[in-house]
């Protein structure tokens, strides 16, 4: 009987880059790339409206206290003022801004004007001169520096800190300060052009607040 020889290991093998009948090479056969699942679309739970409603709640209230505490912390209206326009009171001044010392008048005048009441030992104030200083440039601002010391030591700390554009009234004994009923600085009146006092303010205000109350005292 013969024998049928083994098979031909070396002849039966698909040689490597070679297609097989199915017309891929077992070597070359491309990978399939596992596909990423598309992304959900975020969920707005109930749970993260009921944190966002909250949030909401917070802030309004936190708005609403702090403009209570301001409308309660802000200054009366001077009763000598009150229903009546400020008569025209002169008074000298360290300084007019760039022109030196001279005269300013309080009272009627076309533009409205920021009454501001401030000290040399006073924290906030050293916070908001320098707003004024530059809203001097543009806008009527009068100062009053209220017990802070002798004509010299007002013009020493308007040299050190450049507040050269401010006109300055200087208020040592707090006279001037006791007329318009200021206990507490700063103190702003905003006086309309027909020489009434508007509106009051004691504590910081940001240079668009004083901006935004002249424009509106202005219409």
């Amino acid at each position: 009987m013969t024998r049928s020889a083994p098979p031909d290991d070396k002849h039966d093998r698909t040689p490597h880059g070679v297609p097989d009948s199915s017309g891929n090479s077992p070597r070359n056969s491309p990978e399939k790339t596992p596909e990423t699942p598309p992304e959900k679309p975020p969920e707005t739970s109930p749970k993260k409206r009921r944190r966002w409603r909250r949030w909401l709640i917070e802030i309004a209230v936190f708005v609403g206290v702090l403009l209570a505490v301001r409308a309660y912390m802000a200054p009366a209206i001077p009763t000598d003022f009150a229903d009546a326009p400020l008569p025209a009171i002169t008074f000298p001044t360290l300084t007019n801004g760039t022109t030196g010392p001279g005269t300013i008048t309080l009272g009627s005048n076309p533009r409205p004007t920021a009454l501001v009441f401030w000290a040399t030992w006073c924290g906030v104030c050293h916070v908001e001169l320098p707003w004024l200083n530059e809203l001097a440039k543009t806008h009527r601002i009068i100062t009053v520096a209220m017990q802070s010391g002798s004509a010299d030591a007002v013009r020493q700390y308007l040299n050190k800190n450049q507040l050269d554009h401010l006109p300055v009234i200087n208020d040592p004994d707090g006279q001037i300060a006791k007329k318009f009923g200021v206990s507490v600085t700063p103190t702003l009146f905003f006086i309309a052009p027909d020489g009434r006092i508007a509106m009051a303010e004691t504590g910081i205000t940001s240079p668009w607040g004083i901006r935004l109350r002249l424009w509106w005292l202005g219409l």
